[in-house]
């Protein structure tokens, strides 16, 4: 349940939101991030096809700036902290479901469930909304095993970037860096899938978001 909010918070998660983006959008207009082939059909069928979309948490300022022309739903922390980002995201055109792949997280897994059965595009950071770094939640696998939809992996690699001293080392991309969108093979999950299938499709994710993140790097430090 969204947390009570008085009516100064909500008029700093309104200017939050407006100025956020716009901010947003001017520092992106130094940063240029191409797509990679599987990308490019990740950019043009997202509105079409829908589909279940994962990523790392540390990718999120770069996956939704750069895909925000998707509309997709996207699942965020119902904190307060999260406030700020849903209302940044809903400005640039995404659609939030308030939860979390952890406490509390059912009803959003549910709603998003359901968006993806009515053919919306989703995504999900498997590590977040707290970490560890690096893991795969149940959330999005779930998400896939109910929905009968695959999950697609994707990284945005970097030319150059600043890290933060967060948990999951969140990046930001440094003025007039390149940035490349690569996507994996999708991964399924049966409807009756037990404990260890859904431990291997976790392994499975991981293993592929972490190869697409040192690929995409890659990609992008050659970029001119």
């Amino acid at each position: 349940m969204r947390p009570p909010f008085s009516f100064g918070q909500r008029l700093l998660f309104v200017l939050a939101g407006t100025l956020g983006s716009a901010l947003i959008a001017v520092y992106f207009l130094t940063v240029r991030i191409r797509n990679t082939p599987g990308g490019w059909r990740l950019i043009r069928q997202g509105p079409r096809k829908g589909g279940v979309f994962a990523f790392w948490h540390a990718h999120q300022l770069s996956a939704v700036w750069h895909l925000r022309a998707i509309r997709g739903h996207i699942l965020i922390s119902a904190s307060k902290d999260g406030e700020y980002i849903a209302r940044i995201a809903s400005t640039l055109g995404f659609r939030p479901i308030r939860g979390s792949s952890s406490r509390g997280g059912v009803s959003g897994l549910l709603e998003l469930v359901r968006r993806v059965n009515e053919g919306a595009p989703v995504g999900i950071t498997p590590d977040g909304p707290r970490g560890p770094r690096y893991s795969v939640h149940r959330g999005v696998l779930n998400i896939a095993r109910r929905s009968g939809k695959p999950i697609t992996p994707f990284a945005i690699g970097l030319s150059r970037y600043w890290e933060l001293p967060s948990w999951d080392r969140f990046r930001i991309p440094k003025p007039f860096s390149r940035g490349v969108l690569c996507t994996g093979e999708p991964i399924s999950v049966p409807r009756d899938a037990d404990e260890a299938v859904l431990d291997r499709a976790a392994a499975d994710l991981r293993a592929s978001l972490l190869a697409l993140e040192e690929r995409a790097d890659a990609l992008a430090r050659r970029e001119r």
